[in-house]
């Protein structure tokens, strides 16, 4: 796409910030600028945040864990951004585009051994400006919970991993609860935590408490209660990937690595509905603000969307040449009868995709087909490619040298990150 001669508004620059017209790296390879219908994003180098030194981490051993990036709003304090890298986790206060980062200046740095921190999520709920909550996972299954604000907050759930012990891979805070999170693991279950209940000294005994298709519940057998309050199982034990809550926070979407998207009524947990990928693990969800689509990206190399009123997937988006890491869609951005969304992926790139409210009505009836006698494809939860619509990209870019793992929808900007510990403010257009 062409780029735009327009600059960034005067208050970036008048706030020292400038964006950058030239490459990170060889001339015409990593992108700094993508344009759009409604203008030029563009990176801002002042707004990138790393590990103080900026020296590359040199994982011994195992691949590290993906660098995931929590943001959290706290009344006229503005934002905190927490990330991980290898066995390091970071907490700053979010400048955003209108400051320079200090990276000096870390609220909380924290080094760990003998394991590396997976996830984090803050709680919006309790967050305040003496305050603020945030859970810890690490590849070695323990949860830790610390305030980065009042430093005095320091608790550890799974500890001796009775519990579990096997990698957490996402951490959810309950909406609405200050006290209530869900923990998932790469063992397939994914378990309701009371922060302010004690975990028992000896492995859990478990009693059913409901099933359904594909999925149980069950509690503890014990006198008193503590954790963990449930565990769920999905299927036959395949590594959760990524939980996350809709907007209105009734409702669960889980992407595990059989390929399988369900999605649940929370309080009741009733299965509403489930999708498959066309081939591989999904990685991660994301929910449309009005809670009407589910987006999953993958080891399919497509993003996929899903309709919580019809029931079935209205559309796949092409683009990636590798796998999609994290997936978005954009609430800030007004564009009328249209969704936008994001990805980025393990090829470097991100992707920017507008599915028109027109592609959601409901398909035709086409000529039947043999069947598929192990009905994984040609359904509604995974129809073939050609009998949903495929979404062109509206922007596809090289934007890292290292593969992306995370993409945030901001007000004012775009936060993307990479594998090599960065993570970078991209300003959206002056309105």
């Amino acid at each position: 796409m062409a780029r735009s001669d327009t600059l960034c508004n005067q208050s970036l620059l008048e706030a020292g910030e400038r964006a950058l017209d030239r490459t990170i790296g060889e001339p015409g390879d990593v992108k700094t600028q993508f344009a759009t219908r409604e203008g030029t994003y563009r990176l801002m180098t002042l707004s990138e945040y790393s590990r103080p030194n900026r020296v590359g981490y040199q994982p011994q051993g195992q691949t590290p864990p993906q660098v995931r990036v929590s943001l959290v709003t706290l009344t006229d304090q503005g934002e905190r951004i927490c990330f991980n890298h290898g066995r390091e986790l970071y907490v700053y206060v979010y400048k955003g585009i209108k400051k320079a980062a200090d990276l000096s200046k870390p609220l909380e740095k924290k080094v760990y051994k003998g394991t590396n921190p997976t996830c984090h999520d803050f709680n919006s709920t309790s967050a305040s400006a003496e305050c603020v909550s945030l859970l810890i996972g690490f590849s070695t299954g323990q949860i830790q919970l610390i305030d980065p604000v009042k430093k005095e907050l320091s608790k550890l759930f799974n500890e001796e991993r009775l519990i579990d012990k096997s990698r957490v891979t996402c951490l959810r805070w309950v909406p609405g609860s200050k006290s209530l999170f869900l923990v998932a693991h790469s063992s397939g279950h994914f378990y309701v935590y009371n922060e302010e209940l004690p975990c028992g000294s000896a492995a859990p005994h478990y009693q059913p408490f409901k099933a359904g298709e594909g999925f149980s519940v069950n509690t503890c057998k014990t006198k008193s209660t503590r954790n963990p309050l449930f565990r769920w199982l999905l299927g036959n034990g395949a590594a959760i990937n990524e939980l996350e809550f809709s907007p209105n926070g009734s409702q669960l979407a889980v992407v595990s690595q059989d390929g399988l998207l369900k999605i649940f009524q929370y309080d009741s947990m009733e299965l509403l509905g489930h999708a498959r990928s066309y081939f591989g693990g999904l990685l991660c969800v994301a929910w449309s603000r009005d809670g009407k689509l589910v987006a999953v990206g993958g080891e399919d190399d497509l993003v996929t969307v899903y309709s919580m009123e019809q029931k079935r997937v209205v559309a796949r988006a092409q683009g990636h040449r590798s796998w999609v890491s994290s997936v978005a869609f954009d609430w800030y951005l007004d564009i009328e009868s249209c969704y936008r969304l994001g990805s980025v992926g393990h090829d470097t790139q991100i992707c920017l995709w507008e599915l028109p409210e027109d592609n959601l009505v409901p398909p035709k009836p086409r000529v039947k087909r043999k069947p598929d006698p192990l009905q994984l494809v040609g359904t509604p939860a995974c129809p073939r490619l050609d009998e949903c619509p495929i979404l062109e990209p509206l922007v596809c870019k090289k934007v890292a040298h290292e593969r992306l793992t995370s993409l945030v929808f901001r007000a004012d900007c775009v936060i993307t990150a990479c594998q090599d510990g960065y993570v970078y403010t991209w300003a959206r257009p002056p309105t």
